[in-house]
């Protein structure tokens, strides 16, 4: 699961790298990705604290025209993807893989694909109530029966043990059977 850092622990990290730290140490001794702290980085040189403070909130789904216009203005212009990331309020690992997406497939490669069942998963019909009573009283009973089966053959293993056991006493090999 994906741990949130208080506003604290952000100014505490990105301190230790003004600080002359370099990034990807103070990232090991806080247990998170260097590119995080980077982003970190961008929004605070930008925006100050209040950048840290919105950083990575935004839960609203881009547009398609919005993905291209943001893609594009990585590939026209000079910027890195943490300052557009920072820019945009978006993780520079999802701009990332818009960028990949593009050069491999195209801007169509960011279009929305339509959500449904994946192929070869059938959907079934919820049965009533009634079924999964009579479905799990059947399961019960074969669970029953399986258990006396088992006992019952601990039982015969038992039995033909303790028939070999005296056959050895007497001296007799174990029947082949």
């Amino acid at each position: 699961m994906k741990r949130s850092y208080s506003l604290e622990e952000k100014l505490c990290a990105i301190g230790f790298v003004f600080q002359g730290e370099s990034a990807r140490s103070v990232s090991r001794r806080f247990h998170l990705g260097h590119h995080i702290l980077y982003e970190w980085l961008e929004s605070y040189k930008l925006q100050g604290v209040d950048g840290l403070k919105s950083h990575g909130h935004k839960k609203k789904r881009l547009s398609y025209e919005e993905k291209c216009k943001i893609v594009r203005e990585y590939q026209e212009n000079d910027l890195t993807l943490f300052r557009l990331s920072v820019k945009y309020n978006i993780s520079s690992s999802l701009l990332s893989n818009w960028v990949r997406l593009v050069e491999e497939g195209g801007f169509e490669a960011l279009l929305p694909k339509k959500r449904g069942p994946k192929t070869g998963m059938v959907r079934t019909k919820r049965l009533p109530k009634e079924e999964y009573e009579k479905e799990n009283e059947r399961l019960r009973k074969e669970n029953e029966r399986l258990r006396l089966e088992n006992l019952l053959l601990k039982k015969v293993r038992a039995l033909v043990e303790e028939r070999e056991a005296r056959n050895r006493a007497i001296g007799r090999k174990p029947s082949k059977n």
